[in-house]
C-alpha cells in the first residue's frame, strides 16, 4: 500500500458535508505541511504509516458484513463500536481520508489515546481550532474488526457547527481507511451497508446485472473523484471533475474560480453556511442536467461556492449525497471503479431550499445554526439558536429532520412550525413563495 502524507483537509473530509446546506464548506480545513513543527510532522508521518499497516480480521469466514443505517439529515448513520465500547453512530462518508471521532457525550467514555495537537485553519472570521491524533485505534464493524489505526480527534471547541453536546447527534466518521480496503456496497432501498474483502466479492460485483454501469473512479490520497457533465445554464454541457462525497448532505456544489465555464449565477437563492473559522456565503441555483454515466437528473440545484469551495486534486466541486442516494452504488477502490443503478428514488424531484435556515438536529428537535439574508427566514420569527420542535403539528426529531428540510423546499406557500426561544415556546407561520423565483441583481 503506498504511503502518502495528505493534509488535514483530506484528512478530515467531513467538513465537505456542508458546503451549500449542511454542517461547513469544503475548504473549511486547510493546513501546510511547511508549517508544521518537527513533533506534528512526525505525528502525520506516523499517521500514514499507522493507516497503512493497520489489520483486520472476521469474526466469521463470511468475508463480508452487511448493516443497517439510518439516513438522519441526509448522512449516512450505522453502528461502528470503538476499543470495544458500546455500538456508536458514525457517518460513511466517501469525502473522509481519515477516521474522525468526535467529541459526545459517548466519545467521552472512551479510552482513547491522544497525541499531539495540530492547529487547523479555515474559511470564516474566527480562531483557528485544533485537531488531536489517536493512535492504536480499534474499530468494530459487524463481523469485521480493524485494528490499530489512527484517527483524527475534534473536541467540542473545535467544531463550530455544534454549539454543545445537545447538538452533537454522531460521534464519529468512517473514511477513506474502509474504502481502501474493502468492497463497500451502498443499497439506500434497503438503507444497507456491506463491507466485502475484495477477492471474495469480485465475482458477485463483476456479475451484475445490465441495469448497473460501470464507471471509472480517479483516487488521490484515498479521495474518490467522478469526471461527468452538467449543463448550468440552456444548452451548456459542462465536463466537471467532482469529489464523490456520502458525507456531503448537498447534490451538487461547484468552484467557479476552478473552471473558465463555471460562472456565478446571476438568479440564485442566498444561503449562509459554516466554515470552520466562521459563517461562509452561498449562492444557490437550478442546473439543467447532470449526467452519472448514461443516467440523467434534471434541474438538480447547485451551490456556487463564492469562497472556500473544494478543489483539492485539481476537482471542480462535490457530487453529495442528495444525487448519490438517487442510485444504489458498490465502491470498488482496489480497481478504482464504481457500479451505480437507479433506484427508488432516482425520478423523485431534488428542490432548492427556500427558507435561507440553516438547520441541524438537536436533542429537542432542529436548531437553527444561521439566517440568510433577504430570506423566508429573515422575515420570520425565528432567531439564531432558536430550537424548531414541531412542524405542521408533527414534532421534530433528529430523525425527521429531513422531511422538515423537505417541506421548507416545497411547493408550499407557508408552513406551521413551533418553535423554543431562549426556553420560551412560540408558534407560527413561516411563509415561503410558491415556486422557485431566484432575485435577480
Amino acid at each position: 500500500m503506498k504511503l502518502t502524507t495528505p493534509t488535514l483537509k483530506q484528512l478530515t473530509g467531513i467538513f465537505d458535508i456542508d458546503l451549500p446546506t449542511s454542517l461547513l464548506t469544503g475548504a473549511a480545513i486547510t493546513i501546510a505541511l511547511a508549517s508544521l513543527g518537527g513533533c506534528q510532522l512526525a505525528d502525520m508521518a506516523q499517521f500514514s504509516y499507522a493507516n497503512a499497516t493497520a489489520t483486520h480480521h472476521w469474526v466469521d469466514e463470511a468475508t463480508s458484513t452487511t448493516l443497517s443505517f439510518e439516513l438522519i439529515d441526509d448522512h449516512i448513520v450505522f453502528p461502528v463500536s470503538v476499543n470495544a465500547s458500546e455500538p456508536l453512530n458514525f457517518v460513511l462518508d466517501s469525502g473522509a481520508a481519515a477516521t474522525v471521532i468526535f467529541e459526545s457525550p459517548n466519545t467521552q467514555k472512551l479510552p482513547l489515546v491522544i497525541g499531539g495537537e495540530l492547529s487547523v485553519s479555515g474559511v470564516g472570521n474566527g480562531p483557528n481550532p485544533v485537531a488531536h491524533v489517536v493512535k492504536d485505534t480499534d474499530l468494530h464493524l459487524g463481523s469485521v474488526r480493524v485494528e490499530g489505526l489512527s484517527a483524527v480527534y475534534l473536541p467540542l471547541a473545535s467544531v463550530p457547527f455544534f454549539d454543545s453536546l445537545e447538538e452533537v447527534y454522531f460521534d464519529g466518521v468512517i473514511g477513506a481507511p474502509f474504502f481502501e480496503r474493502f468492497v463497500v456496497e451502498i443499497d439506500y432501498d434497503q438503507q444497507l451497508i456491506s463491507f466485502s474483502e475484495p477477492g471474495s466479492g469480485q465475482t458477485r460485483i463483476d456479475h451484475r446485472s445490465t441495469a448497473w454501469q460501470e464507471l471509472p473512479l480517479e483516487l488521490q490520497s484515498g479521495l474518490p473523484y467522478l469526471t461527468t457533465h452538467i449543463g448550468t445554464g440552456p444548452g451548456q454541457s459542462i465536463a466537471v471533475k467532482l469529489l464523490i462525497d456520502t458525507g456531503y448532505r448537498g447534490p451538487v456544489s461547484l468552484t467557479p474560480e476552478t473552471h473558465d465555464e463555471i460562472d456565478e449565477p446571476l438568479n440564485y437563492f442566498s444561503h449562509l453556511g459554516q466554515g470552520l473559522s466562521g459563517d461562509v456565503p452561498h449562492k444557490v441555483a437550478m442546473s439543467e442536467f447532470l449526467t452519472i454515466g448514461d443516467f440523467e437528473l434534471n434541474r438538480i440545484p447547485v451551490s456556487y461556492s463564492i469562497s472556500g469551495g473544494e478543489s483539492d486534486g485539481g476537482s471542480n466541486g462535490l457530487l453529495g449525497n442528495k444525487v448519490l442516494s438517487r442510485f444504489n452504488l458498490v465502491f470498488d477502490y482496489p480497481n478504482e471503479r464504481m457500479f451505480v443503478t437507479p433506484n427508488q428514488q432516482f425520478a423523485k424531484p431534488i428542490t432548492a431550499d427556500r427558507s435561507g435556515l440553516l438547520i441541524r438536529p438537536h436533542l429537542m428537535g432542529a436548531v437553527v445554526k444561521s439566517i440568510a439574508k433577504d430570506t423566508a427566514g429573515e422575515r420570520s420569527n425565528l432567531q439564531v439558536d432558536d430550537v424548531i420542535t414541531s412542524i405542521d403539528g408533527e414534532p421534530v426529531t433528529p430523525a425527521s429532520i429531513t422531511k422538515l428540510k423537505r417541506l421548507l423546499a416545497s411547493e408550499r406557500e407557508m408552513v406551521s412550525v413551533c418553535w423554543l426561544s431562549s426556553d420560551q415556546p412560540h408558534c407560527g407561520n413561516l411563509a415561503l413563495a410558491t415556486r422557485f423565483k431566484p432575485r435577480r441583481l
